[in-house]
């Protein structure tokens, strides 16, 4: 059994919508993880013979490619002589934008703009809408209407950005991006370096294979042009995915395909192209610790099957 780790971003900066781990927070997980297990990357595991051996293994991954993960995580991986492997959006690297998720709760979040006008019929009628008043209003929105976007067709959620995006024109995007320097410095240090598709679109959800396909094709081309080697990785955003992405990630080169299950990954049961992950939050300790040994997890499947 073999414990993945994901993160995503590391600041000491708080955030209402979408809350980083605290810095201090990240540095306890990797002095507990370190601690108790072998900490490797997962592109070296597969290879090994660690992934059939009794040892405890770990692994420690991030999504997203956001500039914390430079700033602040890095040392502490340092500290604890940790690797990690961090999949990336090439476009959000490419041009310094964050992913669509952060871009919808961050203009929800800083817009003075009251109109809105969303009221699409593939919407439900709780999430129709015309005028939001208060910034508390704008925020309540959002926290429903993110969840239900990873949810509907590609199609559908791309009319709904870019409705948002044309609307609140009055918020500039965050600028929090690594940039290719800072991911050729991760990969000299002994990083690795994957995927996490062109835009960050929910891969379960996309019909047409030819944007399937170039999701998955052309974020490992811009890895190969910048970083001189094709990603063995391919992570799935917002966990999702389906037999067709799985069948299109082995198509496009990837040997391996990373879910988000919070799970244990057990590689003599599991799917190389839906390898489990356990995702930690910014919670208090004691209910990280709880995720880290998967007990979390454990008291959950024990209330739903009472």
């Amino acid at each position: 059994m073999i414990r993945n780790f994901l993160f995503h971003r590391v600041n000491p900066k708080r955030d209402q919508l979408w809350d980083p781990m605290d810095v201090q927070l990240f540095d306890k997980c990797i002095a507990h993880i370190s601690s108790k297990y072998q900490v490797v990357l997962f592109e070296d595991l597969v290879d090994s013979e660690l992934h059939q051996s009794k040892n405890k293994v770990a692994t420690i991954m991030f999504d997203d490619g956001y500039k914390d993960n430079f700033q602040f995580a890095l040392p502490i991986l340092e500290k604890y002589n940790c690797k990690a492997s961090f999949y990336v959006v090439t476009n959000c690297i490419d041009q310094n934008i964050p992913t669509w998720t952060h871009i919808l709760e961050h203009l929800f979040q800083f817009t003075a703009i009251q109109d809105i006008q969303l009221t699409y019929s593939f919407l439900p009628e709780n999430l129709h809408v015309n005028q939001l008043k208060t910034a508390q209003d704008r925020i309540n929105y959002v926290t429903k209407l993110k969840p239900f976007l990873k949810t509907i067709s590609h199609e559908n959620r791309e009319t709904i950005l870019n409705h948002v995006i044309n609307t609140f024109r009055d918020v500039a995007l965050p600028q929090l991006m690594m940039d290719w320097n800072d991911l050729r410095k991760l990969k000299a240090k002994g990083h690795y370096i994957g995927s996490h598709t062109c835009t960050h679109p929910a891969l379960g959800t996309i019909t047409d294979k030819q944007t399937l396909d170039w999701e998955l094709s052309h974020s490992r081309n811009r890895i190969f042009e910048e970083l001189g080697y094709y990603p063995r990785t391919i992570s799935y955003p917002v966990g999702s995915f389906n037999e067709e992405t799985k069948r299109a990630a082995k198509e496009a080169g990837y040997e391996i395909g990373l879910a988000v299950k919070q799970q244990l990954y057990i590689p003599t049961k599991s799917d190389v192209y839906e390898v489990d992950r356990i995702e930690l939050y910014n919670e208090s300790w004691f209910k990280t610790k709880m995720r880290i040994s998967n007990r979390l997890e454990e008291i959950k499947r024990l209330i739903r099957y009472r």
